[in-house]
């Protein structure tokens, strides 16, 4: 009797942690090179699914400026690229980003991006203030990328986002 319930609750304990892990993460894989040279098309990311969300304050809290996050996109899903995107967190609620002469200005400070593939920006931006609720996120590769900056794309709600990237392989 003792060794059933032994097993019994093994195995509970095992479905019970497959679920959480099951929930708490994802893997998906990097479908365009907008996030060069840090992901690459076809690398594989860990997400964690659970990152933002309010209901559990020990695993979740709110973007950070830096984060590397998933969102889903119409745009990527239309030209068979898939319906998620992977994008750098560049303003939260509340910051004021602008871009002008290729720099991307957060609260009236010039960002540090050594992470960037290309130096400098094309086009310029107007300052905007981040609403209430909503991220603003850019590609690390410029030039390819499809992000805030685009009416298509626009500032990603934060309550869609799929989570943030953990680890990439």
């Amino acid at each position: 009797m003792k060794k059933g319930l032994s097993f019994l609750l093994a195995a509970c304990l095992g479905v019970g942690a497959g679920l959480f892990l099951s929930l708490a993460f994802q893997i998906t894989k990097v479908t365009d090179n907008s996030m060069l040279p840090a992901y690459e098309a076809g690398e594989r990311v860990l997400v964690s699914s659970f990152a933002y969300e309010e209901e559990m304050p020990l695993l979740g809290g709110s973007p950070r400026q830096g984060d590397v996050v998933l969102l889903p996109n119409a745009v990527y899903a239309a030209t068979g690229e898939g319906s998620i995107m992977v994008k750098r967190v560049i303003g939260t609620p509340g910051d004021l980003v602008m871009i002008t002469a290729g720099k991307v200005y957060v609260n009236n400070k010039e960002l540090e991006e050594d992470y960037v593939f290309t130096q400098g920006i094309s086009g310029e931006m107007d300052q905007i203030t981040v609403p209430a609720g909503k991220v603003f996120v850019l590609g690390d590769n410029r030039a390819a990328s499809t992000d805030s900056r685009s009416e298509s794309v626009g500032m990603a709600d934060i309550d869609t986002l799929l989570g943030k990237v953990i680890f990439k392989w």
